[in-house]
C-alpha cells in the first residue's frame, strides 16, 4: 500500500522535477546568467545598506568604549592646580595636557613633513587613556604611562609610515630654553628611542580627513622624565585639560559656570566636545544617507532587471506548457515549473551575494566614519544579510507567478491608436517607425515596450547630472579655502598671552606697501564669555585696504557697540541680524548689536564658523590685552606668493602661506565627493544597460516585422537607420528631461550641504560639463545602437519569412 501509494504522489511532483532538470540540461547557462545578475545586485544593494548603517553608528559604538572627554578647558595658563577643577562634583575625570610638542624622526625619508606635526599634545598626568579618552586598541596594547620610551599611534600614521607594532621612532624633545623663546626652530633637546606599542583610536585621538599623516601619542611617563623639555620652566608653557562630567553634554554649561565661579577666571574658552561629536554624527550621517540613496536605486533598478530578466527567461518555455497542459499538467505544477528554476538561481544568487557583501564589508564605512569606526575590518550584518535570504526568492517567484499570469494577455490588441502612433503615421517611414519604436508603451510577442527604456534614460541623465553638479560644487568649495572665509593667503604670528613679538603696527605697514598686496588686517583675539557659551572675537581693523570677508547676511560692524557674529556662534546665541548679544571679558560687559552673520579666521580656539567681528575699540572695551595676536594678508590674483615671502623677509618680515589653521570642514568635504561619482557612474551604466537591452529587443524581436518591410522594398541602410533613430528619440527624451531636472535636484542638494555645513554657497557653474553630458549621451546611444542596427540591415529574409 505504501508502493501505491508513493506511485499516487509521484504525478503530482515528477514533471515539476522532470521540467526543472530540462530546463537545468538545456538552459544552463541563462540560469548561471541570472544567478550572477541576482548575486551582484544582491550585493550591491546588501554591502550599500550594510555600510550605511555601520557609518551611521561608528561615533557612537566608539563613544560607548572609550569613556570620552565631555569639554576641553582651554585656560592657557602655566601655574594652575588642576586638583580644584578635579574636585568639583560635576567633574568624573580630568587630565591636563602640555601646549608644546616634540619632533618625530625615524619614519624614513619624508622631507615634506614637519616631523612636529606628527606629534600630539604630551599630557601630564596618568588619567589619560585610563579614566578618560580610555582608547580602543586596533592592535597591540596601550602604552605603559611609567615608561617614556612607549608610543602609540593612529592608524593613518601606521599605513603612512608603514610602521608596526614592535617598530621604533626616536622622540626628539626641545631644550628649556627653547620653550621660552617664540621664535626657537627645531627641537635641540634630548633624544628618547621609543617602540610603538599600539596602534589606538579614541574620540579626541583619532585620524581625521585633513591630517592623512596621522599622529604619535606618547605616554604619560614621557612627562614625568621630561617636564622641563615639555611645558619649561617658569610657566613658559600652558597647559589645558580635557574633562569628562557626570552629567555628559547637559552639564556642560553647570561647569562652566561653576568653573568660573571656583576659579575667578573670567575668559577661559571652552571647547565643547559633545557639539564637535555632533558635528561629526552629522557628517556621517550625510555620508549614510547617501549610501541608503545608492542602495535604493540599486534596489529599484536590480527589480526593473530582475524582473525583465526572469520575464524574458520564462517566456521562452510558454509554448512548451501550452503544450504540457494538453498532456494534463495542472494550473498548479505549472505555476510551479514556471518559478521552480528561477528560484533556485536566486537561492544560489543571494547566498553568493550575502558572502559577496561581507568580503565587501572590509572597505566599510568610508569617509569621514572610517577615522571614528571602532572595529574595522569585516563585519556581520544580521538585520540586513539574513532578510534578503527569504525577500529574494519571494521576489523571484512573484515576478515569475506575474510573467505566467500575464503571458496570455500580451499580445492583445489595442483598442485604440496611440498618440504616438497617430502622431508618427504621416512621418517618413524610417523616422516614423524608429520613433515609434522609442515611445511605444505596447507590448507584444513581437514587440517590447520602449517606456522602461524611456524612464531608464531620464532617470540616468536626471541622476548623473545631479550627482555630477553636487560634485562640482564641493570641488569649487574643497578648490581653496575662499569658500570657508579664510579669504587671506599669508598670516604673519605677531604676539601671544597680551605681548607682541615685534612692533606690531611697522610689520603690518610694511606688508601693506608691498605692490602684490591688496588687503591687510590687524586681527587681535581673546575670548570673550556669553549667557550661552563663549565666542572667540577678532578686531577687524584694516591697515590700508581690507582683506575680503565672507559676510552671508548684513554686514560687518563699523562702530564700537556693533558685532558680526560666525553662523554657528549666532545659533549659539540664538540671535540674528538687529538682535544684540552681551559678551563680557576682563574689563567687564558690553552689549553689542549683531549687524550681520560673517564667517572669521580659523584659529587656535575656534573654527571658521564661530567667533565674530568687533571694531578694535569695541575689543579694548571688553579685554585688557590679546590672547592672539595676527596679520592676515590677501594677495592679488596670479600672485607669486614665495615671492612676496622672500621679499618681505628682505625687509624683515616674516610671512608664512595659508590660513592660521586649515578648516577640517574642508577636507571632510573632500571626503564626500567619491560618494556623488560613485552613484554617477552606477546610474550611467543602469542607462546604458536598459538603453542597450531595449535596442538589442528591437533588433530581436521585431526582426520579422522589419523583414516584411525589406520584402516590400525597404533598403537594407533603412532598416539599420531605424534603430539609430530609436536610440536617439531615447536620448533626446532623456535629456529634454533628465537634463533640467538633475541640474535643479544637484544644486537644491548643494545647497542644502553647503547651508549644514557651513559654507559659502555659489551655484555650480557647470555648464561645459552639461554639454559634455549631452555629447555623451548622444555618443553612447549612437555607439549601443551599432550592433542592433547591423543584425536588422543583415537579416536573411528567407530564414525570416519562412512562417509565411
Amino acid at each position: 500500500m505504501a508502493t501505491r501509494g508513493a506511485q499516487d504522489r509521484g504525478p503530482a511532483v515528477s514533471p515539476v522535477w522532470m521540467w526543472f532538470r530540462v530546463e537545468w540540461r538545456g538552459r544552463w547557462r541563462a540560469l548561471v546568467g541570472l544567478l550572477l545578475l541576482i548575486a551582484f545586485a544582491t550585493a550591491s544593494v546588501e554591502a550599500a545598506v550594510a555600510g550605511a548603517r555601520r557609518g551611521a553608528s561608528a561615533l557612537d559604538r566608539l563613544l560607548e568604549r572609550t569613556e570620552p572627554a565631555t569639554t576641553m578647558v582651554l585656560l592657557n595658563r602655566g601655574a594652575f592646580d588642576w586638583n580644584v577643577v578635579r574636585a568639583m562634583p560635576q567633574v568624573e575625570s580630568l587630565s591636563a595636557f602640555a601646549v608644546s610638542s616634540f619632533a618625530v624622526e625615524g619614519i624614513g625619508d619624508h622631507p615634506e613633513i614637519d616631523p612636529i606635526s606628527l606629534s600630539f599634545f604630551p599630557f601630564v598626568d596618568r588619567e589619560v587613556l585610563d579614566t578618560i579618552e580610555r582608547p580602543v586598541v586596533l592592535d597591540g596594547r596601550r602604552p605603559d604611562p611609567l615608561r617614556a620610551d612607549e608610543v602609540a599611534v593612529t592608524a593613518n600614521f601606521a599605513g603612512r609610515f608603514d610602521k608596526d607594532v614592535g617598530d621604533r621612532v626616536t622622540l626628539r624633545l626641545f631644550s628649556a630654553e627653547q620653550l621660552s623663546d617664540p621664535f626657537s626652530s627645531g627641537p635641540q633637546g634630548p633624544t628618547v628611542d621609543a617602540t610603538i606599542v599600539g596602534v589606538l583610536r579614541s574620540a579626541l585621538l583619532q585620524d581625521t580627513a585633513d591630517n592623512p599623516n596621522g599622529f604619535v601619542f606618547a605616554s604619560p611617563g614621557l612627562y614625568e622624565q621630561y617636564p622641563d623639555n615639555l611645558v619649561g620652566r617658569n610657566d613658559a608653557v600652558n597647559v589645558n585639560a580635557i574633562v569628562r562630567l557626570e552629567a555628559g553634554g547637559s552639564g556642560v554649561d553647570e561647569f562652566e559656570r561653576e568653573f568660573t565661579r571656583v576659579t575667578g577666571f573670567e575668559n577661559v574658552d571652552f571647547q565643547n566636545l559633545d557639539d564637535a561629536a555632533q558635528h561629526t554624527r552629522d557628517v556621517t550621517a550625510f555620508e549614510a544617507r547617501a549610501l541608503l540613496l545608492l542602495a535604493l536605486t540599486a534596489l529599484l533598478a536590480s527589480m526593473v532587471l530582475i524582473g525583465v530578466a526572469i520575464s524574458r527567461f520564462c517566456a521562452a518555455s510558454f509554448v512548451d506548457f501550452e503544450v504540457m497542459r494538453t498532456f494534463g499538467l495542472t494550473p498548479a505544477q505549472t505555476r510551479a515549473c514556471v518559478a521552480l528554476a528561477p528560484t533556485t538561481a536566486a537561492a544560489g544568487g543571494v547566498v553568493l551575494a550575502g558572502g559577496a557583501a561581507l568580503w565587501m564589508s572590509r572597505w566599510f564605512p568610508f569617509g569621514n566614519a572610517a577615522f571614528v569606526e571602532p572595529s574595522p575590518g569585516t563585519s556581520f550584518d544580521p538585520l540586513v544579510l539574513l532578510p534578503a535570504l527569504i525577500v529574494v526568492p519571494l521576489f523571484t517567484v512573484a515576478a515569475s507567478l506575474v510573467s505566467l499570469r500575464s503571458s496570455g494577455r500580451v499580445g492583445e490588441p489595442a483598442g485604440r491608436v496611440s498618440f504616438v502612433e497617430a502622431t508618427t503615421a504621416t512621418w517618413p517611414l524610417t523616422l516614423g517607425l524608429g520613433t515609434r519604436f522609442a515611445l511605444s508603451g505596447r507590448s507584444s510577442p513581437s514587440s517590447a515596450s520602449g517606456r522602461p527604456a524611456l524612464l531608464a534614460a531620464v532617470l540616468g541623465v536626471a541622476g548623473v547630472t545631479a550627482a555630477l553638479t553636487f560634485a562640482h560644487g564641493i570641488a569649487d568649495a574643497t578648490d581653496g579655502y575662499e569658500r570657508f572665509g579664510q579669504t587671506y593667503e599669508l598670516g604673519a604670528y605677531l604676539g601671544i598671552g597680551g605681548q607682541d613679538f615685534l612692533d606690531a603696527a611697522s610689520t603690518l605697514t610694511t606688508i601693506a606697501a608691498d605692490p602684490d598686496v591688496d588687503g591687510v588686517l590687524d586681527a587681535a583675539n581673546d575670548v570673550a564669555s556669553t549667557e550661552n557659551g563663549s565666542v572667540s572675537v577678532f578686531t577687524y581693523a584694516p591697515v590700508g585696504d581690507p582683506v575680503d570677508v565672507v559676510v552671508t547676511d548684513g554686514r560687518l560692524p563699523s562702530t564700537s557697540s556693533e558685532i558680526a557674529l560666525a553662523p554657528l556662534s549666532a545659533e549659539q546665541e540664538g540671535v540674528g541680524v538687529g538682535d544684540t548679544v552681551t559678551l563680557t571679558g576682563p574689563n567687564g560687559s558690553s552689549i553689542l548689536t549683531v549687524t550681520g552673520v560673517a564667517f572669521v579666521p580659523a584659529g587656535p580656539h575656534n573654527g571658521y564658523a564661530s567667533g565674530g567681528w568687533v571694531r578694535p575699540d569695541g575689543f579694548q572695551e571688553l579685554f585688557d590685552g590679546f590672547r592672539f595676536h595676527f596679520g592676515l594678508v590677501s594677495t592679488a590674483p596670479g600672485t607669486d606668493m614665495q615671492a612676496v615671502v622672500d621679499r618681505l623677509a628682505d625687509n624683515g618680515v616674516s610671512v608664512e602661506p595659508g590660513p592660521i589653521i586649515a578648516p577640517l570642514e574642508r577636507s571632510e568635504l573632500a571626503e564626500l565627493e567619491t560618494v556623488p561619482l560613485f552613484l554617477a557612474g552606477f546610474l550611467a551604466l543602469l542607462g546604458i544597460g536598459a538603453v542597450a537591452h531595449t535596442l538589442a529587443s528591437t533588433a530581436r524581436r521585431r526582426r520579422h516585422d522589419i523583414a516584411m518591410l525589406r520584402a516590400l522594398g525597404m533598403r537594407p541602410r533603412n532598416s539599420g537607420a531605424i534603430v539609430f533613430v530609436q536610440a536617439g528619440a531615447i536620448a533626446l527624451v532623456g535629456l529634454v528631461i533628465g537634463l533640467p531636472l538633475g541640474i535643479v535636484l544637484g544644486r537644491s542638494v548643494w545647497r542644502s550641504v553647503a547651508l549644514d555645513t557651513p559654507v559659502e554657497f555659489v551655484v555650480p557653474g557647470n555648464w561645459e560639463m552639461i554639454a559634455l553630458i549631452a555629447l555623451a549621451v548622444v555618443a553612447l546611444a549612437a555607439l549601443l545602437a551599432v550592433w542592433p542596427s547591423r543584425r536588422c540591415a543583415s537579416l536573411v529574409l528567407a530564414e525570416e519569412l519562412r512562417s509565411e
